[in-house]
């Protein structure tokens, strides 16, 4: 293959660096081109003191067999199975989740449980059509009762906004095979026929979920990723990208090709000259959702067991908060532990402005009351803030993207990745298998014009 071509990354998160993957593969020259200082995106692991924490409760689930063989080629010993079941707080009490019908029963009580398996039932029979948006969709697969104590509060916590605004594709594959028919299954023949939704096994790196990340930088030599360059704008001109200005400097880098990971409203915006003012308006109603995370490093060898465990109720802020050890004994130093709490929010919101001295102690006391450490054990802390952490899905959004994806098609030589490029709740799987296409699609272009 022609070694004169070459395609430009805009975005060094999980999307970018696995294109920069498949290009070094195939022999594609490519040059990345992140903001930051740090490859990885909204997925890399943070070292305080020894105390190492993701930013997020990030997991590498076998979905697809070419990239679990690619990662644990990239970390060989270093790449872990574990499996760390996660549970969910309901009236001070954790139960399993994604959710068992045998903790169910002991919440519920029998009767009560049986009479939310029959309401089910009744819906799934008499009410054939599909569901419109998630709050429908969780209750034809848990009904009215269980969708509300279980998914809809969390859910709404989670995105900011009511389920019934929120599209079906919030659920990603959460509630795949949740409904009645696997529930009784497990009620009757037990846990050797557990259904595989509330399979706790996955992948983790030894040192946490961005050394995936530093090992792909590591395998295609530094020198193609260039960081601490902002794109600033995108040149463009007869249907095609030819230049990129970075960080506001008035020399032009040029370009043959682009795969752009940075979210779609932001890269619609960078355009010069502008898109027509109807795709921007299209573009700038597209919502993100940020998260704030919260580290606390602990004179205590372990909290718990679990590996994620979330908090529907109103009465926190935080959705989830996880435990890193209980990914990997490496990410806290012996005898001692974390707990990393995330708070999703909106730019701009009043928890995203809230003092985080006050933030933090209003946490602590939050920790406190859950009797997870005693206040003396507690040695540290520290923010770490996401932007863009998750697009959010609301009812109707697909036409929206369609009319966005639309007008890039326009352009003969760029593509779109990443979660919040194309707008998806994607995972490090879907960025790899995207990658593929994507990289596919350059080969295949440059033999064509060979």
């Amino acid at each position: 293959m022609s070694m004169k071509n070459k395609v430009s990354i805009l975005g060094g998160g999980p999307a970018g660096m696995a294109i920069a993957h498949y290009a070094k593969k195939v022999g594609y020259n490519f040059e990345l081109f992140e903001a930051s200082d740090v490859l990885g995106g909204n997925c890399i692991t943070l070292n305080e003191n020894d105390f190492m924490f993701d930013s997020g409760a990030h997991r590498l689930h076998d979905k697809d067999p070419e990239t679990t063989e690619v990662i644990k080629t990239l970390l060989k010993e270093d790449l872990q199975l574990i499996n760390v079941p996660s549970q969910i707080m309901l009236d001070d009490e954790f139960i399993d989740f994604p959710l068992s019908p045998l903790e169910l029963i002991k919440y519920l009580g029998l009767p009560s449980f049986f009479m939310e398996g029959l309401k089910i039932l009744l819906y799934t029979q008499f009410k054939k059509s599909k569901p419109s948006n998630f709050k429908q969709l969780a209750e034809k697969s848990y009904g009215n009762k269980i969708s509300n104590l279980f998914l809809l509060n969390y859910t709404e916590k989670l995105w900011g906004l009511p389920p019934e605004r929120l599209s079906i594709q919030v659920a990603g594959n959460r509630l795949k095979g949740l409904n009645v028919k696997t529930f009784l299954k497990e009620l009757f023949f037990g846990k050797q026929e557990k259904t595989v939704h509330l399979d706790g096994s996955f992948y983790y790196p030894k040192y946490g979920i961005g050394t995936i990340f530093d090992q792909i930088e590591q395998a295609c030599g530094s020198n193609c990723f260039l960081r601490n360059n902002r794109i600033t704008k995108i040149h463009h001109s007869n249907n095609r990208i030819h230049s990129l200005e970075l960080n506001n400097h008035e020399q032009l880098h040029q370009v043959e090709h682009i795969a752009s990971s940075l979210p779609l409203s932001l890269t619609i915006n960078l355009l010069n000259p502008p898109a027509p003012k109807e795709i921007i308006d299209i573009s700038n109603s597209l919502k993100f959702r940020n998260i704030i995370l919260l580290a606390f490093f602990i004179d205590k060898e372990t909290i718990n067991s679990n590996g994620s465990m979330y908090f529907p109720s109103t009465r926190y802020p935080f959705t989830r908060i996880y435990e890193p050890r209980n990914r990997s004994k490496w990410m806290a130093p012996e005898g001692k532990t974390s707990l990393v709490v995330e708070i999703p929010c909106h730019k701009g919101d009043e928890i995203w402005t809230k003092d985080e001295d006050e933030l933090t102690r209003d946490i602590i006391s939050e920790l406190l009351n859950l009797s997870f450490f005693k206040e003396e054990e507690l040695i540290g802390n520290k923010i770490h803030r996401i932007h863009h952490a998750y697009p959010i899905l609301e009812v109707g959004f697909e036409e929206k993207i369609t009319l966005l994806y639309e007008y890039l098609n326009t352009f003969e030589n760029i593509d779109i990745t990443g979660r919040n490029g194309l707008f998806a709740y994607s995972h490090i799987h879907d960025h790899m298998i995207n990658a593929r296409t994507v990289v596919s699609n350059f080969s295949q272009n440059t033999n064509d014009a060979v």
